[in-house]
């Protein structure tokens, strides 16, 4: 018992001098700008499209309503098989299709790298290269908006996640999931010029980088988070644009959200550990950038220590219940595990109430979402268990409805 609490003020102790830390190296950060601008860009739209005919139709209209106007033969969605119904959809909207050739390797990120490495072959080249999921829908200003961030000289930038199925509290407490990243990580990190967490779909690269790699070099199950954390470390000017809008799918089933999720746990972990040296080495040097090295080396750390430190206090406390009939102890069990998810609520009060013209979801649902939600995040302590003890965590397929 005694070692639950010596464990919960260490982890505790921990969690709050690496919150202190972050906050005071927040503001020690300088943007590279990108100095290859063409005031007439020339952008790429790459769709990785395995089986999605039933929602590619939605994402190219979109794409062809865009007040800033692409080729359609710009757009490029990549299938596995040629037979797919998703090519006679993508010829109707005069789309490019590419069919992969090595579907032995399974990931969305190596759906990118052929479609590149076909594009690089043919010597092709593009000022930037959009990044969507094939049940996304674009806001009709999205490319509109992006162009500005590029003409800016934002080496990356990211678009505003929308909810596109917001009909069922599920789907809308996993959307937020994303709004929080946006509007309260990568928001506040814009106001002292740190790099910023991508998630998934939505954001475009800069062609002089597509053109020095000459492939999309990101394979790892959160290629996104791969590509963060290489911004990060190269530093690359990033961005995060509100006013580019796009729409996203978001599961309707705690079984489908279980097997995202397990995915984004275990392919962050593997990032970040693979990404631990490189910061310490390149930290070492002093960079321009350091605020964000350090927020992303401690950030997990200080999370991780904070939560451990709250289940270690706990379980004192179950453990004085159970080995001394302590009704104390689980009263202040019980008033914890409130407090604890009464926090979570009110955040989910505030992020809806914040968001709440901007969000598409029906307000029928607002109140359900608000106690639902804390629920949903308690659920990631049981899909982090799954990620950490199950072997085969792989890019397991979503089905997409609308």
């Amino acid at each position: 018992m005694i070692c639950c609490l010596f464990f919960s003020c260490f982890f505790l102790v921990v969690g709050i001098v690496l919150a202190f830390f972050l906050f005071w190296t927040r503001k020690q950060n300088e943007y590279r700008w990108e100095t290859e601008i063409n005031n007439h860009p020339k952008f790429a739209i790459l769709i990785p499209a395995r089986d999605e005919s039933r929602v590619i139709e939605g994402i190219l209209q979109s794409i062809h309503n865009q007040t800033r106007k692409v080729f359609m033969k710009d757009v490029f969605v990549i299938v596995e098989d040629k037979r797919d119904a998703t090519v006679k959809i993508c010829k109707k909207y005069g789309a490019s299709v590419i069919v992969r050739k090595h579907l032995e390797l399974k990931s969305k990120g190596y759906a990118l790298q052929e479609a590149i490495e076909f594009l690089v072959e043919k010597d092709i080249y593009y000022d930037a290269y959009f990044i969507f999921d094939a049940d996304n829908v674009l806001d009709c200003h999205f490319l509109e908006e992006m162009e500005i961030d590029y003409l800016k000289g934002y080496g990356i930038s990211t678009g505003y996640r929308n909810l596109k199925n917001g009909q069922g509290v599920l789907p809308i407490a996993a959307g937020l999931t994303y709004t929080f990243i946006n509007e309260w990580i990568n928001k506040s990190n814009l106001k002292y010029q740190k790099n910023l967490m991508l998630s998934g779909t939505g954001f475009y690269i800069h062609g002089k980088y597509i053109k020095e790699w000459k492939t999309y070099p990101f394979h790892s199950l959160t290629e996104d988070v791969e590509l963060s954390h290489y911004a990060t470390l190269h530093q690359i000017s990033m961005n995060y644009n509100e006013k580019a809008i796009f729409y996203d799918e978001q599961p309707t089933s705690f079984s489908q959200s279980v097997l995202q999720r397990k995915r984004w746990i275990r392919g962050y972990f593997h990032n970040y550990f693979l990404a631990m040296r490189k910061y310490r080495r390149a930290l070492a040097l002093n960079p321009i950038n350091k605020g964000s090295m350090y927020a992303n080396l401690y950030g997990i750390q200080m999370v991780i220590s904070l939560v451990l430190g709250i289940f270690c206090f706990l379980f004192f406390l179950l453990v004085q219940f159970v080995c001394q009939t302590n009704l104390l102890a689980l009263f202040l069990f019980f008033v914890f595990l409130i407090l604890i998810y009464a926090i979570l609520a009110f955040g989910t009060l505030m992020l809806l109430w914040q968001e709440r013209e901007k969000l598409q979801f029906k307000q029928s649902f607002f109140w359900s979402v608000v106690w639902y939600h804390p629920l949903f995040l308690f659920s990631y302590v049981y899909v982090f268990l799954l990620s950490l003890f199950q072997k085969n965590v792989s890019w397991d397929k979503i089905e997409h409805h609308s």
